[in-house]
């Protein structure tokens, strides 16, 4: 199964472990905030002792000098945690396409490893991918068709017997499993957006240079267009939609006019 995930990006699926690292980080904090109660403890009996606390080359109080010790090494060990953990929430989720892989791979080769360790993969709503991928829509529809990623010219390898478990091997190959060149999938969805941008821009010259009656409904209709094909094939945000939406009916306005003089 290690063969199986490491041969391609979409495969290599991982738990969070969400719960657990919410559990250890409690735990670490809990165990600093004790320190810092020790500390403040110390340096109130430093005070009524009216034992100087303004050095630590000569600490009069040997416990406090112990309590920073191992403050500071649980503080460090805490925010390495934090950091490594924040990042780990802030990767996206892994998308059914992905948790179905390797679901569909398991059930076509009869569970070649134990249900304990196949466990993980029911955790939906824990699993990440390992190396994350922004798609667009239109990227993740074809993706989730086998139709575009079985034609030939999309496919980065051959499909041979199953090989796994061999040092020598270079490369995994499935026979259940189809490999598409990612490459060509981005430069074939990159070819769909600018035939539909040019058709966006050329379409409406000779509508509204033919249809002078109809103008304000040819933009409108174009402008909604425009509009739903930013948010299908692109990963602009809404406000990024918007703006792009508002030049593209200046152009059009643009159209409108030179079309009436």
């Amino acid at each position: 199964m290690s063969a199986f995930v490491a041969s391609d990006d979409d495969l290599f699926v991982l738990r969070r472990f969400e719960r657990l690292g919410a559990r250890v980080a409690l735990m670490m904090q809990d165990r600093l905030a004790s320190l810092e109660e020790d500390l403040l403890k110390e340096d109130k009996l430093g005070r009524e002792e009216k034992s100087h606390c303004g050095t630590f080359r000569h600490e009069p109080r040997k416990r406090r000098s112990e309590i920073m010790d191992e403050i500071k090494w649980r503080l460090i060990e805490y925010q390495k945690f934090i950091l490594d953990h924040s990042a780990l929430k802030a990767r996206p989720d892994a998308n059914n396409f992905q948790i179905e892989n390797i679901k569909t791979w398991l059930k076509n080769n009869n569970n070649p490893v134990t249900k304990a360790e196949i466990k993980f993969i029911n955790k939906e709503g824990d699993l990440m991918p390992m190396v994350p991928k922004i798609k667009s829509p239109l990227r993740r529809f074809i993706d989730r068709y086998q139709i575009f990623r079985r034609i030939s010219c999309f496919r980065v390898r051959k499909l041979n017997s199953t090989h796994y478990g061999h040092d020598d091997e270079e490369n995994y190959t499935s026979d259940t499993t189809v490999y598409s060149d990612d490459s060509l999938m981005d430069k074939f969805v990159t070819c769909i957006t600018i035939a539909l941008g040019l058709a966006m821009l050329i379409g409406p010259l000779w509508l509204l240079q033919h249809f002078t009656t109809a103008r304000l409904v040819i933009i409108t209709v174009f402008l909604v267009v425009f509009t739903l094909l930013l948010t299908i094939i692109t990963v602009a945000k809404p406000f990024e939609t918007l703006a792009a939406s508002a030049a593209y009916g200046a152009v059009l306005m643009v159209f409108m006019q030179l079309g009436g003089s």
